[in-house]
C-alpha cells in the first residue's frame, strides 16, 4: 500500500515538474542549488519536495554532458532525516533538455546534520508542511 501511495506521488509530483518555479537556496563551487516553490506534498509526517542541482561545469553520465539533475526528495520533518525517492540528469542548465539518466528510489535514509544543505531543505520543506 505505501509503494502505491509513494508511486501515485511521484507520477503526480513529476508531471507538474514542467511549471516548476525554481527558488535558489544555495550555492557551491560545483552547483546551484533550488527547490520547487509549490514545493510539498505530505504523507504522513514526511513531505515530499523537487530539487534543483544546476552544475557550474559539466558532469557526465557515461559519455553525455550532464549541466543539471533534478531530485524528488522525501523529508522526514520528526526525525529530520532526508532520502532521494527519484534523480534525472538534463543536458542543459535548469533541468532542461532530453532525459539523460534516471534513477529510481527510495535511496537510503540520511540525517540532515547542522549547518549543510540537507539541513536547509529539511528546514524549509517542515516549515511549509
Amino acid at each position: 500500500m505505501k509503494n502505491k501511495l509513494i508511486l501515485s506521488l511521484l507520477l503526480t509530483l513529476s508531471c507538474s515538474q514542467a511549471m516548476a518555479d525554481w527558488v535558489r537556496i544555495s550555492t557551491t563551487e560545483s552547483s546551484v542549488f533550488y527547490i520547487d516553490s509549490e514545493m510539498t506534498r505530505k504523507v504522513d509526517s514526511h513531505v515530499m519536495i523537487w530539487l534543483l542541482r544546476d552544475h557550474t561545469s559539466a558532469q557526465f553520465a557515461g559519455s553525455v554532458k550532464v549541466l543539471s539533475s533534478k531530485d524528488l526528495i522525501e523529508v522526514d520533518c520528526k526525525g529530520r532525516r532526508i532520502r532521494r525517492s527519484y534523480s534525472s540528469d538534463h543536458p542543459q542548465h535548469m533541468g532542461e533538455g532530453e532525459l539523460v539518466s534516471s534513477e529510481h528510489g527510495p535511496m537510503s535514509w540520511n540525517y540532515a546534520t547542522p549547518n549543510t544543505i540537507a539541513r536547509q531543505i529539511v528546514n524549509l520543506a517542515c516549515a511549509q508542511s
